[in-house]
């Protein structure tokens, strides 16, 4: 009954929760003691006036005053409630509604428990309730259906009881200690097993978005609570003045695109920090131009012209449409009737569509032809750190600024982050790497708002330590720029999800408004703006020159190297010592030593070479993996050994630096591992084990160039580190 009442003051303007949960557990007492119905009515009588009373009637309660004011105003409530009415009802009247269902509701439980000895009607009745409300309200049922199920089963074993006992007399107290006691054991058992498993994805698409397509309403509003409840649906929007609060997920399509590329589509940036979120203003207003609306990149900065075809979900309105690109936008072209002009802001990078003629019922699909960078990260790492006199003082004026009131701490954090880095490049990494880290979590629903006096980014950064892409995006801009760095924040989509592979390298991909992020876009002089990505269970898609060698590892291997080397010249410098000391000695004592010595010498020799065969083996590392996984799965001949070997692969490229993220789908995963060695054979391999596995297909025979296909992929990733 709990579970029914907790999501009132989520979904509705209902408070005084605890009150109404002592009213219902006041009701099951009342059903509960035996008693003449007359009796039990009275009392349920009692109870109803007196919690209306408590809650919204004046004067003596039981009076006649009290009672001609509850009369009067039952009686017109009464009129509307028939009348079809509802909004216009009073909260004295709902509340009486709400107490007479408590009421019929605990007498109706006790029946089925204490008589009927039946409990799955009621159970399955709120595991519905709490799905449908979990499901197009604001309400987070995640938790509710972990205790509805507990309370479920345990319910289920004392009706079982209950039945047992009736049927079988002789049942005492010591059957049912022990009958309760192993049912518990079970119940405990199973709830902790089906919570810790590994649990299937989403099967079936969210209805919501379909539901607010057919119908035209906004389903998630019905759960708007009046209370300044922050959760919000995901998705792209233009206000970002104040951030926090969680979202609900909402997979509604944005647009569908056609590009070469996986990357993320850029929709504009912002640069000033108000510690509550993010404002910008256009450098004036948005110009008109035919070609090059956007410069991200400068001279060091190779690029290529690529191309993409995105088609809008939505018909467009004759207002500003923002567009979205995975590079530095150059040209849009698009086919429709009636004439368009792109509009853009050189600061934001913030592209428009308006059309001339009013609405437009088909947009038709927009051509962009965008700059696709490859950054130099040598070239970066020439970038000292802190000296802002390199940057040009436009970018300085704007994106170096925070705000007065931003706490020192936030400063000091980010200095002892990047304590040992010399260079910005280096920096920035140090910080992303930070905020990946552990102390991290990402996490969409329950995220606090600060406060008005509160700044976002300290709040997340030394009392939560728990949100999604806005945390992480705007700490690490704020951090950055705490060290004289020039940081934005910059907003869109992520790549979306991939749908079709076509044979001319483009693939489609499909974006939703679950794909909306932000990252951070970091300047360089001479290079440009570059992207970073601080947000746990992403991957930065941008291109670099160079591969960016994992500095820790590195780190490792030297210490390593000079741990062997300081091993070798504390072993030499202890041999001049015992060589010093034998000639002191007698020529007995000599001897004495060399046969004491000769084991010593002997472990000595084999722990040498354990390190040198060690060393090697960390060294050669990767080409034995590869050696080991080819002779394992030579020569596969059906598809149980073929998963396997996928399996192993998979595996394999998490250990090389390329593990699949959260928030990838395998078709996405084995897009982004294709386009880093310029092959399909990830994705080939990939749609032969979706077969395999989820269709539960048996083959004794597969396609003739799967190992061929499986092991250029090994020898790709071997070459690839």
């Amino acid at each position: 009954m709990a579970e029914w009442l907790y999501p009132l003051p989520q979904i509705s303007d209902t408070g005084f929760l605890p009150f109404f949960l002592i009213i219902a557990a006041v009701f099951f007492v009342i059903t509960a003691i035996p008693m003449h119905w007359l009796l039990r009515l009275g009392f349920y009588t009692l109870v109803i006036t007196y919690s209306l009373h408590v809650l919204f009637m004046p004067g003596t309660y039981m009076s006649i005053d009290w009672w001609s004011l509850f009369l009067t105003e039952a009686w017109q409530q009464s009129t509307l409630l028939f009348s079809g009415s509802l909004l216009q009802l009073s909260d004295m009247y709902r509340s009486l509604l709400l107490i007479l269902l408590l009421a019929m509701v605990s007498y109706l439980v006790y029946y089925w428990v204490a008589i009927a000895h039946r409990i799955f009607f009621f159970v399955a009745a709120s595991v519905v309730y709490i799905g449908i409300l979990d499901t197009f309200t604001v309400y987070d049922g995640s938790w509710a259906i972990v205790r509805l199920v507990t309370i479920g089963f345990v319910l289920f074993a004392c009706t079982r009881f209950l039945r047992l006992q009736h049927r079988y007399s002789n049942l005492g107290s010591s059957h049912s200690f022990h009958y309760l006691t192993i049912a518990g054991v079970v119940i405990l058992l199973s709830v902790l097993v089906g919570w810790q498993a590994p649990k299937y994805t989403q099967q079936w698409p969210d209805p919501t978005s379909y539901i607010e397509r057919t119908t035209g309403v906004d389903v998630i509003s019905w759960g708007s609570s009046s209370n300044g409840d922050e959760t919000r649906k995901i998705g792209y929007g233009d206000n970002d003045e104040r951030l926090g609060g969680g979202f609900v997920m909402d997979d509604m399509e944005v647009f569908t695109a056609r590009s070469e590329t996986s990357a993320y589509w850029r929709g504009e940036s912002k640069h000033e920090y108000t510690g509550h979120g993010w404002e910008s203003e256009e450098s004036g207003e948005l110009a008109e131009q035919s070609e090059g609306y956007l410069d991200l990149y400068e001279e060091a900065t190779e690029t290529e012209t690529l191309e993409a075809d995105v088609a809008y979900h939505d018909s467009r309105t004759g207002e500003g449409d923002l567009l979205f690109s995975q590079g530095a936008l150059q040209e849009a072209n698009a086919e429709m009737d009636g004439d368009y002009t792109v509009y853009s802001d050189e600061e934001s990078g913030r592209a428009e569509v308006w059309h001339n003629e009013g609405d437009v019922d088909d947009a038709g699909v927009f051509t962009l032809t965008y700059d696709y960078p490859e950054f130099p990260v040598e070239q970066m790492r020439d970038v000292d750190a802190g000296d802002v006199q390199q940057d040009p003082q436009a970018v300085t004026d704007r994106h170096l600024q925070l705000p007065e009131e931003l706490p020192d701490r936030v400063g000091e954090l980010a200095e002892d982050v990047v304590q040992g880095e010399d260079n910005r490049y280096d920096r920035a990494r140090a910080i992303e790497d930070y905020l990946t880290g552990p102390d991290f979590e990402y996490e969409t629903s329950d995220i606090p708002v600060p406060a008005e006096d509160q700044d976002y980014v300290d709040q997340f950064l030394f009392e939560t330590q728990i949100g999604y892409c806005d945390n992480f995006s705007t700490a690490m801009v704020v951090m950055l720029r705490t060290l004289d760095i020039p940081a934005r924040w910059a907003k869109g989509f992520t790549a979306g999800e991939e749908v079709s592979v076509g044979d001319d390298g483009y693939s489609e991909f499909e974006v939703t408004n679950e794909n909306a992020h932000s990252w951070v876009e970091v300047y360089f002089p001479d290079v440009g703006w570059v992207p970073f990505e601080p947000t746990p269970g992403f991957s930065n898609t941008a291109d670099f020159a160079s591969a960016d060698v994992d500095r820790d590892e590195n780190d490792e291997e030297m210490m390593f190297e000079q741990e062997v080397e300081q091993d070798s010249e504390e072993e030499g410098d202890a041999s001049e010592e015992e060589e010093d000391d034998d000639e002191r000695e007698t020529d007995t004592e000599e001897q004495e030593e060399e046969q004491m010595a000769l084991p010593f010498r002997l472990l000595t020799g084999m722990g040498a070479a354990l390190l040198l065969a060690g060393f090697a083996a960390f060294k050669f590392r990767g080409k034995i993996i590869q050696t080991w996984l080819r002779r394992r799965y030579s020569g596969m001949d059906n598809g149980s050994t073929f998963i396997r070997a996928y399996e192993s692969v998979l595996k394999y490229l998490g250990w090389a630096g390329m593990k699949r993220a959260a928030h990838e789908t395998p078709s996405e995963f084995a897009a982004r591992v294709d386009f880093r060695f310029e092959s399909e054979d990830m994705r080939a391999l990939t749609m032969l084990y979706e077969d395999l596995y989820y269709g539960n297909e048996k083959t004794d025979h597969l396609p003739a160039d799967t190992e061929r296909r499986w092991i250029q992929l090994l020898d790709n990733i071997a070459k690839g580190r």
